[in-house]
């Protein structure tokens, strides 16, 4: 049984870009372990869930900004009453 020794590249041919192929050759293996579609609906779930995220702690906040002016404006309409103008 002949085996044939692989050969090494020659580096002429290498330097020379007219001499590669220019085919398109498909290769096996590398097997997809997750398919397009999943990775689309992580990323849409997860943009939605930093969305409605996003939406929740504004509101959060808002309500505790109003709360805090509420309470400001009680402070100073009691003040005004105990104290009066001073000069």
């Amino acid at each position: 049984m002949i085996q044939s020794q692989p050969t090494a590249p020659n580096s002429a041919t290498l330097a020379d870009p007219n001499s590669r192929s220019a085919e398109f050759h498909a290769t096996e293996g590398g097997g997809e372990t997750t398919s397009a579609a999943s990775l689309l609906v992580a990323a849409y779930v997860l943009m939605w869930g930093l969305v409605f995220g996003f939406l929740l702690l504004s509101w959060r906040r808002q309500s505790r900004v109003e709360v805090r002016i509420s309470e400001l404006e009680k402070a100073l309409a009691s003040g005004s009453d105990k104290g009066g103008a001073r000069d």
